[in-house]
């Protein structure tokens, strides 16, 4: 009788011991993530969308040169065939500096791969069926800090512009889109009624 009387009271130090433990383990993890998340996502920003860089908070957005900027532009962007159309907007070195490129609207990483004409690029897709293409700023895939498959939230750290500039193209489109045309760039030299002016929107849907 005694030695089950040890057995059990063992038992029962054991068992307070795991749940003790276990619970500070429990909230040790939990704060190790509130952690992590403190340092993946800009804590100024209080929208669903924002600007690509910290320094447009501040100071706007100023056209790389006028070239660069959404819609119809002063020179040829395709030969064959002939097309003035910009698909997207690049944010210059020379406006923002090898700095961080953070996420302007919330949603899940597709792809991040590297294209002819877009280097390494990083394709979202929103749950509100926005999309939107981070290209042409990376020149290597270790400037680029999410993997395909991850959500971020606005302001999240998307990598580093290493290159002259990042050009950033928004659609509004569908799953059904995507599937049928694959990723938005395949009509980079059309305006097919879906390219959205990026500035624009980020701004309209700041207010």
């Amino acid at each position: 009788m005694k030695k089950k009387f040890i057995l059990a009271s063992a038992a029962l130090v054991a068992l307070s011991s795991s749940l003790l433990f276990g619970s500070n383990n429990t909230q040790a993890a939990k704060k190790k993530n509130a952690d992590i998340q403190t340092e993946e996502v800009d804590p100024s920003i209080k929208n669903d969308w924002n600007y690509p860089f910290a320094v447009q908070d501040k100071k706007g957005v100023r056209p790389m040169y006028n070239a660069q900027v959404f819609g119809i532009t002063n020179y040829a962007r395709s030969i064959k065939p002939l097309s003035y159309f910009h698909d997207g907007w690049d944010f210059g070195f020379s406006e923002v500096g090898h700095s961080t490129v953070r996420a302007v609207h919330p949603g899940t990483v597709k792809k991040v791969a590297y294209g002819n004409g877009l280097g390494w690029f990083v394709w979202v897709i929103s749950p509100d069926n926005y999309v939107q293409i981070y290209q042409e700023g990376f020149n290597k895939k270790k400037d680029i800090k999410v993997k395909a498959g991850q959500m971020v939230k606005t302001g999240q750290k998307i990598g580093k512009l290493t290159g002259s500039h990042l050009h950033l193209g928004v659609t509004k489109t569908n799953h059904d889109y995507i599937n049928d045309h694959g990723y938005p760039c395949n009509n980079w030299f059309r305006n097919v009624g879906t390219w959205l002016n990026p500035v624009k929107t980020i701004e309209e849907n700041c207010k």
